[in-house]
């Protein structure tokens, strides 16, 4: 993965770091413009009676990658707005990271812990939160989705899984167990047609990012996008524990249902 990217690099290195935090698996830097995300190492995290445990993600790194390719993909090929990439590449311990210009605003997550974004004299109400203003954010962002950006992913379509070469193995496969021990890349069979559709895969509230006018500014985190077949669907019909599943789509671990359904009839 070439990290060259010509007059757009910003030498992240020299800039000044506002601050920054981790995750299990990430490690998230902000600077006046820019964002940057690492992808960690595995390391030692012994449960509570000392037994040792070393923590590590399946493919961590390579969510990285496929970050990338989805953001350019998005970016050359849709007019959905997703944040401008600046430099990525790899650290010579194996960390991946990616740096794109910094995106203002609040995640439509967040929206519901705040104050009401109308001016003194106009607020719905004093109290946090304020439900009226959570509630026109999730509308709009609904409303921007359905108009705008399922129906411009469901007309990318490709014969192969994965973007530029690389397919992110579902999070259910372990690389620690049979048969996928030891397996550095994971392939599908190519279709004699391009029935495969690109899906975003996270498109949860945590991923979209609302201006202060409670309107969508961009599409976050892309990490695990890929060209789905339609019979992805499937799998919601199937599944025994029906709570569990309402309980991932809630929390936005899955998309929802009708969202995959409405891009599918498109």
């Amino acid at each position: 993965m070439d990290s060259k990217l010509g007059a757009d690099r910003i030498s992240t290195d020299e800039a000044s770091i506002l601050y920054s935090y981790e995750s299990n698996d990430m490690t998230y830097e902000f600077t006046n413009n820019t964002f940057k995300k690492i992808s960690r190492l595995p390391f030692n995290r012994p449960w509570a009676d000392g037994t040792p445990f070393e923590w590590s993600r399946p493919w961590n790194h390579e969510r990285i990658t496929n970050e990338v390719n989805a953001l350019k993909l998005i970016s050359q090929r849709t007019t959905i707005p997703v944040p401008k990439i600046i430099d990525y590449g790899y650290y010579e311990d194996g960390r991946r990271y990616l740096v794109t210009e910094l995106i203002e605003g609040v995640t439509l997550k967040d929206i519901q812990q705040l104050g009401c974004s109308k001016p003194m004299g106009q607020k719905h109400t004093l109290v946090t939160p304020c439900k009226t203003c959570s509630d026109q954010a999730y509308a709009s962002a609904l409303q921007f989705i359905e108009d705008h950006v399922l129906p411009q992913l469901a007309m990318l379509k490709a014969k192969e899984r994965g973007i530029d070469g690389f397919v992110m193995p579902p999070s259910w496969l372990s690389p620690i167990m049979a048969p996928w021990k030891g397996k550095k890349s994971w392939k599908t069979l190519p279709l004699d047609e391009s029935k495969y559709t690109f899906q975003h895969g996270d498109l949860a509230a945590h991923n979209i990012m609302m201006d202060p006018m409670l309107i969508i500014s961009v599409n976050l985190a892309q990490a695990i996008a890929d060209f789905l077949e339609e019979e992805y669907l499937e799998c919601y019909e199937s599944w025994g524990d029906k709570a569990q599943l309402d309980g991932l789509i809630q929390t936005g671990q899955l998309p929802r249902p009708a969202l995959l359904n409405h891009a599918q009839s498109i």
